[in-house]
């Protein structure tokens, strides 16, 4: 009989390897309320992270980590830890704000403000969000349109907009002319109402996706620090930055100004033990395990720790993997894997995969470039015995494909780094 469970074979509810971000929140299956393994050590990141929100006032803070690392679930993590066990506690939008490249302080802004109003709507009573004239005014200027009912609606005005909410209920505002004062003034009573209205000591936004725009140039990152500076200075306020190795050293410390405002150093997430990995994939097997069942693991530790040397500790791609392992076998097959018939079979699915999309002479210089899994085209080049006009053109394909992505610029130098998932492949590039 067909269902949506592939896991249900090995006796799982869910998928344990699922690589999404654990939600900050408390559920059914997996969230980091129930399936987070804390990091250890004397130099423990959460000690750092736990005292900068113990600081009263607000602040802000950089948390920085290679991609599949788990900075996203560390952060996750301390924010249901203090918007569900502190007292008082800190309000937090339910999800991290991804920035976008483009963006100023207008639009940084914007994205507060919808968040917030959409957490504090999440605890109020819709009577009183009904007649909330704070949180009307920020829904039209956020784009949020509130439909009332009643033939007569609530008028107000915000300077410069000339917009507010007509006869039918419906809100009409032109946000771009609301000035970035305007948008500060409207946060600042935003995190009052979340003090008097949710007894919360201040709010926390954690931002990610700031290594996109690093990857367009870093100045324009340390364009965007510097435009924002006033509007993370709000009273209260805990700004979390998730970013990229370096990314305080480039970006925040150049400019005094920034660097001043911003929370002693940055954190540099490690990437978890091996034993840390286990501990994780033991805790999910456990969480997701059908009542009555015996679950049956689909690999063998010796693949973990195969996939743990291969992407260097990251968690993401090793989770990845096995996902497309499980994938690629007959719904019949509930035994498991040994490490030899997992070696195979991914890389059985990588070849696949490139040889559909690469003619003979790419695939040659593509298994070259995973062995090196970093490089610079010179570098490629070398070891190709290719000109460098070939290297060009062979670069630009694997661009294209997403096969390689350009990982940083040193000096004149650019170095791209092949994606995790074809790591697998990186005995069949040649020797050493």
């Amino acid at each position: 009989m067909l269902n949506q469970n592939l896991w249900e074979r090995y006796g799982f509810r869910g998928d344990p390897f699922e690589t999404m971000a654990l939600p900050a929140n408390f559920g059914g299956g997996l969230s980091v309320g129930n399936a987070y393994v804390e990091r250890e050590g004397l130099l423990n990141p959460g000690t750092v992270l736990q005292n900068f929100l113990r600081n009263p006032g607000g602040g802000r803070i950089v948390i920085e980590g290679d991609p599949g690392v788990g900075k996203t679930t560390f952060v996750n993590y301390y924010r249901y830890m203090w918007t569900t066990k502190a007292a008082p506690p800190l309000l937090s939008p339910v999800s991290e704000i991804s920035v976008k490249h483009g963006w100023g302080e207008h639009d940084f802004l914007i994205s507060l403000l919808a968040a917030l109003s959409g957490r504090l709507r999440l605890d109020m009573k819709k009577a009183d969000i009904a007649k909330d004239t704070l949180l009307q005014e920020v829904s039209a200027i956020t784009g949020v349109h509130l439909e009332k009912e009643g033939s007569l609606g609530v008028s107000f005005s915000v300077v410069g907009t000339g917009g507010g909410l007509s006869k039918s209920g419906k809100t009409k505002f032109v946000a771009e002319n609301v000035t970035a004062d305007d948008l500060r003034g409207y946060l600042r009573q935003l995190v009052q109402k979340a003090k008097t209205v949710l007894n919360c000591s201040g709010v926390i936004f954690h931002l990610d996706n700031l290594e996109l725009l690093k990857r367009r140039e870093e100045s324009v990152l340390r364009d965007f620090f510097d435009d924002i500076r006033d509007s993370i200075q709000e009273p209260n306020v805990y700004f979390i930055f998730v970013g990229y190795p370096g990314m305080f050293q480039n970006v925040i410390a150049p400019n005094s100004r920034v660097r001043s405002i911003f929370f002693d150093k940055p954190l540099y997430l490690k990437p978890l033990s091996k034993q840390q990995v286990y501990t994780i994939i033991e805790r999910r097997y456990e969480l997701l395990a059908a009542p009555g069942k015996t679950y049956i693991s689909p690999v063998e530790k010796a693949v973990i720790d195969y996939l743990y040397d291969t992407f260097e500790a990251r968690l993401r791609p090793i989770m990845n993997a096995v996902t497309s392992l499980v994938s690629h076998l007959p719904d019949s097959v509930a035994e498991t894997l040994s490490l030899a018939e997992a070696t195979e079979l991914l890389q059985a699915i990588q070849l696949n995969e490139i040889e559909t999309h690469l003619s003979p002479a790419d695939r040659e210089v593509f298994l070259v470039a995973t062995r090196l899994k970093r490089f610079t085209p010179s570098a490629l080049g070398k070891e190709t015995g290719r000109y460098k006009q070939q290297i060009t053109k062979h670069i630009n394909k694997l661009l294209e494909l997403k096969y390689i992505r350009l990982a940083d610029k040193i000096g004149r130098s650019q170095y791209y780094q092949v994606q995790a998932r074809f790591h697998v492949l990186a005995d069949l590039g040649g020797p050493s």
